[in-house]
């Protein structure tokens, strides 16, 4: 049996575009790391230089810390700052990342300080290779709000953001900022409390 003319002609045209891809396959496009994954094996290399190669390692760094609680009946904010300690163990799009900090608050009379620690994750574009890299992040929190002469209140929850820096080939550049999810914030003040944590961070990579 024959098919009509105008029925052969597009399957022809059809089966060589199936087939051609197949007998003629491209080896891959190199990505914007020089990378691509090898059409035979499967496996991913690279042509580059060895920064771009390299998947990701651990980072050992320090940073700057502000909390800033927004208080949404009076409209009103107060700020904290201080020092960081922060790790980070990433293998090309994810990130383990961890915190110890210590903020005062800089925006009242109060002798009023946070001293806390995170444990989370950053997932995104370029989070442990070379270059530009941007990503979501989450995780979960504890601070200790301490205040002379008061019993020290413990504040913990989740925390939900995003950030975005840079990768040389040693040190490594965040910033992130995180909105913490504790209705121990309200708790504490008393009143309902929105709570921003921004986290600026130069680490040393290997």
């Amino acid at each position: 049996m024959h098919l009509p003319l105008r029925f052969s002609l597009p399957l022809a045209a059809l089966a060589a575009l199936i087939v051609h891809p197949i007998v003629w396959a491209d080896p891959g496009a190199l990505d914007r790391f020089d990378c691509h994954n090898d059409a035979t094996t499967g496996e991913y290399h690279c042509h580059g230089e060895d920064a771009l190669a390299d998947l990701g390692g651990f980072a050992i760094g320090a940073g700057v810390r502000t909390s800033v609680w927004v208080f949404t009946e009076e409209s009103t904010y107060e700020a904290f700052v201080g020092p960081s300690i922060d790790i980070e163990a990433g293998l090309g799009a994810f990130a383990l990342q961890g915190s110890y900090h210590y903020k005062q608050l800089v925006t009242g009379s109060a002798d009023l300080y946070l001293v806390g620690w995170d444990l989370g994750a950053k997932i995104g574009r370029g989070v442990a290779r070379y270059g530009t890299k941007y990503y979501g992040s989450f995780g979960y929190f504890t601070e200790s709000a301490q205040q002379k002469d008061e019993d020290n209140v413990s504040i913990s929850g989740f925390y939900l953001g995003a950030g975005g820096g840079y990768n040389w080939d040693e040190i490594g550049l965040d910033v992130q900022a995180d909105w913490q999810l504790s209705d121990g914030f309200s708790d504490y003040a008393d009143e309902d409390v929105q709570t921003v944590s921004i986290r600026t961070v130069l680490s040393y990579r290997f």
